[in-house]
């Protein structure tokens, strides 16, 4: 996927990449915030990080719009390829 290209369901992405990583931490024995959704969003892609299992963005990109981007990427890449979301 080049990086100039939109990512299709791009909320809906962002929903499920979030339900995944809250999944994720709790099997690890990290207990995320459940709400407000700017919190939570942060708090997945924080633990996210910390796991390895994406990149971190630099300082001066880490606004809500480029971390539900890198979200989006990160599930979409992870899905299998007969998901309805990719």
């Amino acid at each position: 996927m080049s990086k100039t290209n939109k990512i299709l369901n791009e909320d809906k992405l962002v929903k499920k990449a979030l339900e995944v990583g809250v999944k994720m931490a709790k099997m690890q024995g990290f207990d995320l915030p459940s709400s407000p959704q700017p919190v939570k969003t942060k708090a997945v892609y924080l633990f996210l990080v910390e796991v390895n299992q994406i990149t971190p963005l630099p300082d001066d990109k880490l606004d809500g719009a480029s971390i539900k981007k890198r979200l989006a990427r990160w599930i979409h890449n992870a899905l299998p390829d007969d998901d309805p979301l990719k």
